[in-house]
């Protein structure tokens, strides 16, 4: 039977015909709803394998996108899309609103994301409802060039993600100023320069930047003051100052001075030679230090590894013969006599404190590298960042496409992007706006009572955090008036039960 209907259906009028009678008997079919489901279900199964071929997925997916584009040539079908849209979205923020302990759950989970997607483009953290997903197929389906995606989505992923304002300037075709492909990113760190510590870094590094930093109250934020002073300093007259000895674990003290008759010292701090050496080895080797004409003599980094002194007194190294010094203790008492000392002379003897205090804790290297140096401008050092911070920059010069106009805001805006997002701001701010979505609701706490209008002030604690203080307006509240017991009576239930804490 089945080998017969397979030689008719070779003729054309045949097949056509059989194809009409077996679609409208399926179409008859699926009336049964229970049908409908079951065969809907072993569709989307059957589609689902298929799809974990990626050849097959790729050409679905152009294949879909082909269809809609036609399909979207009516207008009728254009409009429809969209009111569509807009109801999926109405009833997807709407589908907890009915039900509190849904709602309460919903907001338990939402409080527990972070800032923990980066975007493609700029390499910003931010929260999912803050990003949207695109695939290289989309993106040139939208008139994108390939080279054009290739260069704005500096980070190379699959799943290519965009936050709001980069994809408002690549969806003009345009490279978002912030955008990590105009030179903005930041090389990977290495082990021997993440070790070091802000004096050893100073160290090793060409420039040295002098300024006033003071607090600005007790808000533990912190202002600069007065003009911030770039000075060249000599990295291999600074390394040649430590001794060349010690080992992995030994250290030493240093004092940075900015000139060396000053008492005070700029910066003060215990360093590791051995941390300082392994880490300026490193630099000398980098692009921008050997443009800078910075060398570390070979001759003193052999002496270094050669030499075998030992600047660490060991308990061992002083033997005391301990009978010699007791007998020659007891004969110094026995032999002493009160006629042998001289007279004191009180009107020679010196009465006074001298004004040099030799300070007993004064140890340690003093040094002052930029003394007697000519500071350098900031608008005539061109490489004065990378200069500077060694430990950021990795002695590479940033590489900034010449036709993209960069201010200084800018670059120093997407290095606090990557290593200081704000973090706990931005989560406070993520969590208030997950609050207000549940107060808002007509099923949220205050059932009866809608939410018409809130003045929100927020503040920053001591330590940092923030906090907020609110007014709430709400509808249908009751107003207090002292001289009507019935009004005393419904602000109390009113209270009672919407506080739930004593």
């Amino acid at each position: 039977m089945a080998r017969r209907i397979r030689e008719r259906r070779t003729d054309d009028d045949f097949r056509l015909l059989d194809n009409r009678r077996r679609a409208n008997s399926h179409k008859i079919e699926r009336r049964n709803n229970e049908f409908k489901t079951e065969e809907n279900k072993r569709r989307a199964e059957a589609h689902k394998i298929e799809r974990q071929d990626d050849e097959f997925k790729t050409e679905d997916n152009k294949r879909r996108a082909e269809a809609l584009k036609i399909a979207r040539q009516d207008d009728e079908f254009k409009e429809e899309e969209r009111r569509r849209n807009a109801l999926r979205i109405h009833n997807n923020r709407n589908k907890y609103k009915s039900n509190f302990d849904g709602m309460k759950s919903n907001y338990e989970s939402k409080i527990k994301e972070g800032p923990t997607h980066i975007c493609s483009c700029c390499g910003g953290l931010w929260f999912e409802y803050s990003i949207r997903e695109f695939t290289v197929e989309m993106l040139t389906n939208k008139g994108l060039k390939k080279e054009f995606i290739d260069t704005v989505c500096y980070l190379k992923n699959t799943i290519i993600k965009l936050c709001v304002t980069c994809r408002k300037d690549i969806m003009s075709n345009k490279v978002p100023n912030l955008s990590l492909s105009n030179g903005l990113a930041f090389y990977e760190v290495p082990d021997c320069l993440k070790a070091l510590t802000e004096l050893e870094e100073r160290l090793i590094s060409p420039r040295i930047p002098f300024m006033v930093i003071r607090s600005l109250g007790s808000c533990k934020q912190f202002g600069l003051k007065g003009n911030l002073v770039n000075v060249p300093m000599n990295v291999d007259t600074n390394v040649s100052v430590l001794p060349r000895s010690f080992s992995d674990t030994h250290t030493i003290q240093l004092k940075l001075m900015r000139q060396m008759k000053n008492k005070n010292a700029f910066m003060y701090e215990t360093i590791r030679p051995k941390v300082v050496h392994t880490a300026v080895k490193y630099l000398v080797e980098q692009e921008l230090y050997k443009d800078e004409g910075i060398v570390i003599s070979h001759d003193w980094l052999k002496e270094y590894s050669n030499e075998r002194e030992n600047f660490i007194i060991e308990d061992g190294d002083k033997k005391l013969d301990e009978n010699q010094n007791i007998s020659k203790d007891f004969d110094d008492e026995d032999k002493w006599n009160e006629c042998d000392d001289e007279p004191v002379n009180p009107s020679a003897t010196e009465t006074l404190l001298n004004d040099e205090i030799v300070d007993q804790n004064d140890i340690g290297i003093k040094f002052a590298p930029g003394e007697n140096n000519r500071p350098i401008s900031i608008l005539m050092d061109l490489k004065v960042d990378e200069l500077t911070f060694p430990k950021i920059y990795c002695g590479k010069q940033r590489k900034i496409k010449a036709n993209v106009k960069l201010t200084y805001a800018k670059i120093a805006k997407s290095k606090l992007r990557i290593n200081d997002p704000v973090t706990c701001v931005r989560y406070f701010e993520h969590r208030l706006k997950c609050l207000w979505e549940i107060l808002s609701a007509p099923c949220g706490p205050f059932q009866g009572y809608e939410l018409e209008d809130k003045y929100v002030r927020v503040e920053f604690q001591v330590r940092g955090s923030p906090h907020i203080h609110a007014l709430l307006w709400l509808k249908n509240a009751p107003k207090y008036d002292k001289n009507k017991p019935e009004s005393i009576e419904r602000c109390t239930e009113f209270i009672d039960k919407l506080i739930s804490v004593n």
